[in-house]
């Protein structure tokens, strides 16, 4: 599952509380999102968004094009905001917390 890690030490609040459900993150309900190369956006409820820097060097450009895949693949991402990058495929202790926020979300789908 594509996960994208948010690092903040403060929460995303509009983002819902990380639940799972048979062991998978719940749906963000009411967010998308348009994963891009150098640039994604989660576009949520409201006024809500978030806007998140993409590839940043030309090294980083075959793992960016295999996560947009898998992005296209499983249909979104798992979103999570974390204290550190380490936390990010760890979902049971994270769900266990009751503190991080995030979940699976939705993609646009792009013409192809």
């Amino acid at each position: 599952m594509p996960t994208l890690a948010l690092v903040s030490a403060d929460p995303i609040e509009q983002l819902p509380v990380l639940e799972l459900h048979a062991g998978k993150p719940s749906v963000c309900v009411g967010w998308q999102l348009l994963a891009g190369f150098t640039v994604s956006v989660m576009d949520g409820p409201g006024d809500a968004g978030i806007f998140i820097d993409g590839m940043a060097r030309p090294d980083e450009a075959e793992a960016r094009f295999a996560w947009l895949s898998a992005v296209d693949r499983a249909g979104g991402a798992v979103v999570l905001v974390v204290d550190s990058h380490d936390q990010a495929h760890d979902w049971v202790t994270l769900a266990g917390l009751g503190t991080t926020r995030g979940g699976f979300v939705p993609a646009v789908q792009r013409a192809v």
